[in-house]
C-alpha cells in the first residue's frame, strides 16, 4: 500500500470539495441558458444570458444578469425589507433578473429592468426604468468581471 503525506491527502480532499462545490453552478449553466460569471461580495451566484446579449450601438451592450442569493446572504436580508411591499413571502423568493446596459468604453452600467422570481419561476415583482442612472463599474468588483465577459 502506498503511503501519502498528510499534505497530499489534504490537497486531494480540498480539490474534491472545490470540484464538488462548483459542480452545482456548472451543471446549472449547462442545463440552462445562464452562464456562470462569479459570486457577489455576499457569495451570491451571478449568471449572464449570452443568448440575449445585444449591441444596440458602438460600445453599448444589453445583457440579462441573474443573481441567486445564498440562504444567509446579506443581500437577501436587504431584499427582505422590499418583498413585503409586494405582498409575497421571502421564502418563495429565489432569484433576480436584471436587464442591464453597459457602456464599455466609459466603464459604466445601469439597471433598466429588475424582476424578482419565485422558486417556481413566477415573476413576483417587476420594475423598469429606461432612464435609470449610470453607475461606474469599479475595478475589483464582480461587475468588472461581468463587463469583461460581455464587452470583449
Amino acid at each position: 500500500m502506498m503511503k501519502y503525506s498528510k499534505w497530499h491527502l489534504k490537497a486531494v480532499i480540498c480539490c474534491f470539495f472545490v470540484l464538488l462545490g462548483s459542480h452545482g453552478y456548472a451543471g446549472a449553466a449547462e442545463e440552462s441558458k445562464w452562464s456562470f460569471v462569479g459570486f457577489t461580495k455576499y457569495r451570491d451566484a451571478l449568471f449572464i444570458d449570452k443568448a440575449r446579449l445585444s449591441r444596440p450601438s458602438t460600445g453599448k451592450v444589453l445583457v440579462s444578469a441573474r443573481i441567486e442569493p445564498s440562504a444567509k446572504s446579506l443581500f437577501r436580508r436587504n431584499i427582505k425589507r422590499e418583498i413585503p411591499q409586494y405582498k409575497n413571502s421571502l421564502k418563495n423568493f429565489k432569484y433576480l433578473v436584471l436587464e442591464m446596459e453597459l457602456s464599455c468604453p466609459e466603464h459604466r452600467m445601469r439597471f433598466l429592468k429588475i424582476q424578482f422570481f419565485s422558486a417556481t419561476g413566477k415573476v413576483m415583482h417587476s420594475t423598469a426604468d429606461p432612464e435609470a442612472p449610470w453607475k461606474p463599474v469599479k475595478s475589483g468588483s464582480l461587475w468588472k468581471d461581468l463587463e469583461g465577459a460581455v464587452c470583449s
